[in-house]
């Protein structure tokens, strides 16, 4: 089972209309990006241990996330190449490098981030609830 349905995320959330046929990869990558961000403290089968606010934080986290992947190019946004710039639709990705350093679209939703902020989740140091 996953942690939203495309019905949470369209009636609840009020996210971007996605494709169908997209969904099911982007909240599938969504939730192990947001795994990832939340250091692994954060499983489907866990989430019943987190109070009504953080569930529904997270459910809303992954959600940004469908939306921030679609918007960039789908769920294959991180598996890297040195574009510098593209467009198509929905899609826009531009990937800057030169001598003063690298600059690379964050695979994390800045929204998602924001969302997860108070949750104690992206904190290093430990699990704070």
């Amino acid at each position: 089972m996953a942690y939203v349905t495309q019905d949470y995320y369209l009636k609840e959330f009020h996210g971007e209309a996605v494709q169908g046929a997209d969904f099911p990869s982007l909240v599938e990558r969504a939730a192990e990006i947001i795994e990832e961000l939340c250091m692994y403290r954060i499983q489907e089968s866990n989430m019943e241990s987190y109070s009504q606010d953080i569930q529904e934080r997270i459910k809303k986290a992954i959600c940004a996330q469908i939306e921030y992947l679609d918007a960039n190019g789908g769920s294959d946004m991180d598996n890297g190449a040195d574009i510098q710039s593209a467009g198509l639709g929905k899609f826009n990705y531009t990937r800057v490098s030169g001598n003063s350093g690298n600059q690379e679209q964050s695979i994390y939703a800045p929204r998602a981030k924001r969302i997860l902020a108070p949750t104690g989740l992206l904190y290093r140091g430990g699990r704070c609830l």
